[in-house]
């Protein structure tokens, strides 16, 4: 089972992601990803969408968790993901380090998170 990135504080799940230009699937970029089941949508750092030249989708508006509301650019990408693949998924770009997979990934998943020992299971059903 994988383990929590008790590098941060509280630990936290997270996985090797594997993203990809939704239609040169030769465009990819590994990264981590850290589960998250309170964000909508999942968000990858700027620097990927700009390196692997994303096409914007659309313009969507977004709220941060600290309540903030702003507009941004959402692009499609497919994933990788504890060898599960997504072929197409809408997500948006940020000023991050890491990508965040919010409810629109996990949702394809069954995911056990065992904050006990810090441990996380997840496959695809």
């Amino acid at each position: 089972m994988p383990r929590y990135d008790t590098s941060i504080q509280p630990p936290a799940p997270f996985v090797d992601v594997l993203i990809l230009h939704p239609s040169d699937h030769e465009q990819t970029r590994y990264i981590r990803g850290k589960l998250d089941s309170g964000a909508d949508l999942s968000v990858i750092p700027e620097e990927v969408a700009d390196e692997l030249q994303l096409i914007p989708a659309r313009e969507i508006q977004t709220r941060s968790y600290d309540g903030t509301v702003r507009d941004i650019q959402s692009y499609f990408v497919a994933l990788e993901i504890e060898g599960y693949s997504i072929q197409l998924i809408e997500v948006v770009a940020s000023h991050r380090a890491d990508t965040l997979l919010g409810r629109d990934v996990l949702n394809h998943f069954r995911i056990t998170l065992d904050g006990k020992t810090l441990t996380f299971e997840m496959t695809d059903p």
